[in-house]
């Protein structure tokens, strides 16, 4: 079965579904023939490193008959039998020149909140269970198949070579990993809360390490400006030689403060990991009695922990903090997390399924028009931008 991948690069190029796409991409290879096609005006450098990368092709909103020929080009080349797309602006996209009755067409969304509209596609897969009910509640897709997949990352291995800070034993290090920009400042702020509240209870050994790249310099400086009497307490690390991969930082870590990916990440390593509340300044410590509540919106910022008991989550945190017996359970805790939804050894199973049991479909344009004008417009407009930056 030969499986063709798409998608777009309308930025940087490094958000979790390319992490995603490259990762599920590189475990289908072992089974089945795999490429990559990577469209937009901008790069990525995490697709173009694939092994099973094909090429990058500028689109600029306007080109579309340059796009419409090369693109054919290579469809002729490796004639794929499955086009497998992981956003929505590549699909709308290609789905003007792709014949769906002859090839089967899959669409993933990648997590993320509820759309407020999505084209229809016959086979869609989702990560979240918050997703998977909103589709099932949309008369728009009742003759779709829709799968459920959780996102799936890679087991990490610590590098025992790589130890640009030296780990101090009698310190308890929390570790948020992320882009410092506007959609993750609510996480790095929680972050920041737990490290002042335990501060003010008694626990001056715990630390917290934020990694990851500035790519706001206003989120940056709001929050400089929390910190600036906690530079004891807390680190922002933004050079490369810590965001490059940032997951190598993991090392120092005794417990992650995580979303999506990173948390799944975390959990390979048997790290104690806490999610986010939405209608909380304190992160949760996951457990056993709390974990499908984070399950079902994929480990995002817009989890809510409906019966959550607030005291009952501090006294847990203050617990993994003081007793090592209750941190090797939470620990274990974590492992098993890990093994039973977030191996990505355990995916190409679930694609090889949804791919034989998806069916083709006559292509559904007209019901779609505006949503594909739109397509084009967004990739008119990050263009524009990537050229007067």
């Amino acid at each position: 079965m030969k499986i063709l991948f798409f998608i777009t690069v309308q930025g940087h190029g490094s958000g979790g579904h390319f992490h995603s796409l490259n990762h599920i991409s590189r475990k289908i290879g072992e089974k089945f023939e795999v490429r990559i096609i990577s469209i937009g005006p901008g790069n990525s450098q995490i697709i173009e490193s694939n092994p099973h990368f094909l090429r990058h092709i500028k689109f600029t909103g306007l080109n579309f008959f340059y796009f419409k020929k090369l693109l054919r080009t290579e469809f002729l080349k490796f004639q794929p039998d499955i086009f497998h797309f992981f956003d929505v602006d590549s699909y709308n996209l290609v789905r003007l020149i792709t014949n769906s009755t002859k090839s089967k067409i899959i669409l993933n969304k990648c997590g993320g909140p509820n759309p407020k509209f999505y084209p229809y596609a016959k086979n869609i897969v989702l990560f979240s269970l918050e997703n998977l009910i909103w589709f099932d509640s949309q008369k728009k897709f009742k003759a779709s198949n829709i799968y459920l997949i959780p996102n799936r990352v890679k087991s990490l291995k610590i590098d025992l070579k790589f130890r640009p800070i030296i780990k101090n034993q009698n310190e308890f290090i929390f570790m948020r990993i992320c882009r410092i920009c506007d959609s993750y400042k609510k996480s790095i702020l929680d972050s920041i809360y737990l490290i002042s509240k335990l501060n003010e209870n008694g626990y001056g050994n715990v630390k917290l390490y934020i990694v990851g790249v500035i790519q706001d310099e206003y989120v940056l400086k709001e929050i400089d400006e929390i910190i600036s009497s906690m530079s004891k307490f807390v680190t922002i690390l933004s050079d490369p030689i810590y965001t490059n991969e940032a997951s190598k930082m993991l090392y120092l870590a005794d417990a992650v403060i995580g979303t999506g990916r990173g948390l799944m990440e975390a959990a390979s390593l048997g790290l104690p990991i806490f999610a986010i509340d939405k209608n909380s300044s304190t992160p949760v410590l996951l457990n056993r009695d709390n974990f499908d509540m984070a399950f079902k919106s994929n480990f995002s910022e817009r989890n809510i922990f409906e019966s959550l008991d607030p005291e009952k989550n501090w006294m847990n945190i203050l617990e993994l903090i003081k007793k090592e017996s209750y941190y090797e359970r939470i620990s274990s805790f974590s492992m098993d997390c890990f093994n039973n939804f977030f191996d990505l050894d355990s995916v190409s199973d679930s694609y090889s399924n949804v791919y034989q049991k998806s069916k083709n479909s006559k292509r559904a344009l007209l019901i779609d028009i505006i949503l594909i004008i739109k397509t084009f417009y967004n990739f008119y407009n990050n263009y524009k931008k990537l050229n007067n930056n």
